[in-house]
C-alpha cells in the first residue's frame, strides 16, 4: 500500500492512490501515542503492508527536494516555529511514521530556495508540502497546466505550468482565509504595541475572525453569505494575480481549481468573478496526491513537478 499524508490546518488526512481516505483531528492526534496512531492508520486504511509513505509536515522550508524521512534535517524545517496554529497533532503523526519502520519520504515546501520563478523569491515561503501533493494529484489525473487556490482556514494559491511548479502565494501574503490572514495596518500596530504576537495576528486575521466568530456554523445566514462572498472575492483576486504570471510565461488559459472545505460552495461565485470555469477539488485531494507521489517515487521517478527526488 502507498500512503499519502496531508498535514492540514484542522486535521491530518490520509489516503491511498486507490481512494481509501481517513482523517484524524489534530487535537486527537496530539493526545495519541505513536503506537495508537499507527494502529489507527492500519485499521482505517485496511492494510499493514505499506510500501512507501509520502509525508507532508509543517512548512517544509528546510529542504528543497524530496528525501527520505530519516535523512531530513530538523524534520525538513528551518525552525520549528512559524505562521499558523501549533496544536502538536502533526508532530505526533510525524513521530508515529518515523517510529513505524515503514519506508517514508518527506515532501518539501515551496520557498525561497526552491527552483521557481525567481521573481517570487522576494517572499520567504510560497506553500507548504501538502500543496505539492495537491498539485501532483491534479497533474496526474486532470491537467498539466493549472492554478489551484486552496481557500479554507487560510488561503494559498499556486501555479503549475507544463508539469512544473512555477510559484505560489502563501497564506500570510495576500488573500485571507476564513480564520487566518495577512497582517493589515491595524494588526501591525497591535503587534508593535505588544498587544499580540505576529503569529497571533496571523491566526486572527481571517474573515470570520474579523467578524468575531470562530466557524461558519456560528454565523447567521446573512453572516455566512457575507463570509463566503468575501472568501470568493479574495480567492478570485489571488487566482487572477497568478493568471498574470501564467500569461506572461506563455500560458494564458491554464485550468483553474479551488480546494478547501468551502470549495464546492464558492466555485460558482469565483467562476463568475473570473469569467472562467473553476472546478472544486475534494478535501482528500492533497492526501491522494501525496499517495501518488509515494507510488511514483517507489517506481523510480526522479522528479516530481520539477522537484528532485534525492534518495
Amino acid at each position: 500500500m502507498f500512503l499519502g499524508v496531508d498535514h492540514g490546518t484542522t486535521a491530518i488526512r490520509f489516503a491511498t492512490p486507490e481512494g481509501h481516505c481517513w482523517d484524524l483531528a489534530r487535537k486527537e492526534a496530539s493526545l495519541s501515542s505513536s503506537e495508537e496512531i499507527q494502529k489507527l492508520i492500519i485499521r482505517n486504511l485496511g492494510s499493514e503492508d505499506i510500501d512507501l509513505v509520502a509525508l507532508s509536515y509543517s512548512m517544509g522550508d528546510g529542504i528543497s527536494r524530496i528525501m527520505r524521512l530519516a535523512d531530513a534535517p530538523n524534520r525538513g524545517l528551518i525552525r520549528r516555529d512559524g505562521a499558523g496554529l501549533h496544536v502538536g497533532g502533526g508532530t505526533k503523526v510525524f513521530e508515529a511514521i518515523a517510529a513505524s519502520g515503514w519506508p517514508a519520504i518527506l515532501l518539501p515546501g515551496i520557498h525561497r530556495d526552491s527552483d521557481i520563478d525567481p521573481r517570487l523569491k522576494v517572499f520567504s515561503h510560497g506553500m507548504s508540502p501538502e500543496k505539492v501533493g495537491l498539485a501532483y494529484g491534479v497533474f496526474k489525473s486532470i491537467s498539466e497546466s493549472f492554478i489551484v487556490c486552496d481557500a479554507s482556514s487560510n488561503t494559498v494559491s499556486f501555479v503549475v505550468l507544463d508539469g512544473r511548479i512555477i510559484g505560489a502565494i502563501d497564506a500570510p501574503i495576500f488573500a485571507p482565509g476564513l480564520m487566518q490572514g495577512p497582517l493589515d495596518v491595524q494588526a501591525i500596530r497591535d503587534v508593535d504595541c505588544g498587544m499580540m504576537t505576529a503569529n497571533e495576528a496571523f491566526n486572527s486575521g481571517g474573515i470570520l475572525s474579523k467578524m468575531g466568530v470562530s466557524s461558519l456554523e456560528e454565523c447567521s445566514q446573512q453572516e455566512e453569505e457575507h463570509a463566503l462572498r468575501s472568501l470568493s472575492l479574495f480567492a478570485a483576486m489571488e487566482i487572477a494575480a497568478l493568471l498574470v504570471l501564467s500569461r506572461e510565461r506563455g500560458q494564458p488559459n491554464p485550468d483553474l481549481f479551488l480546494a478547501g472545505s468551502p470549495a464546492a460552495r464558492i466555485c460558482e461565485e469565483v467562476s463568475g468573478l473570473l469569467g472562467r470555469n473553476v472546478l472544486p477539488l475534494d478535501r482528500y485531494a492533497a492526501a491522494r496526491g501525496c499517495a501518488r507521489i509515494a507510488e511514483d517515487v517507489f517506481k523510480g521517478k526522479k522528479s516530481i513537478l520539477g522537484l528532485e527526488v534525492g534518495l
